[in-house]
């Protein structure tokens, strides 16, 4: 990969991260992996910097040429290995996999196992024993994320031993 694919990515991640951080409960933040942390892009860490347990493993894809017909004709190839890389990788933090993409000029698309309730348009793309794969525009889902991650903040307490 050349660096500018590198820095494209890296900016890819940065807008990502932008998306997602008024979804977090105060003092926590979503960042971009560090330079020795093996895995997936983007971590939800809590105020003591410690990464959230459960939650997503979020993969990100940012390809000039990528569009969502990509997925809707087939799954092409390139979509079938980004969501094998994200499971993978959700399945060895023992988180559940959120892949996100985009091509230039187009909006983020997100990609879960499961779909997001009530949030159009939406795609789901049957894997055989696999499972499926749900897709959902990123913009109109963040509601969803912050309710979802504000309920992280009472499984991270319970895990702690702290009363609420």
């Amino acid at each position: 990969m050349g660096k500018a694919s590198r820095m494209k990515g890296a900016r890819g991640e940065r807008e990502v991260v932008r998306l997602l951080a008024p979804c977090v409960p105060d003092g926590w933040a979503v960042r971009r992996a560090l330079p020795y942390e093996l895995g997936h892009d983007l971590r939800v860490v809590d105020e003591l910097g410690n990464v959230v347990p459960g939650g997503w493993a979020i993969e990100v894809k940012r390809y000039a040429d990528f569009t969502v017909g990509e997925v809707l004709r087939g799954p092409s190839a390139r979509f079938l290995d980004w969501w094998a890389q994200a499971s993978r990788q959700a399945d060895e933090v023992g988180r559940a996999p959120l892949l996100v993409t985009r091509g230039d000029r187009r909006p983020w698309w997100a990609w879960t196992r499961h779909a997001f309730p009530h949030i159009y348009p939406h795609i789901e793309i049957g894997l055989g024993r696999d499972g499926r794969v749900c897709g959902t525009l990123l913009e109109p889902m963040l509601e969803h994320v912050a309710a979802y991650m504000h309920n992280q903040v009472e499984e991270v307490i319970a895990l702690r031993g702290v009363d609420a």
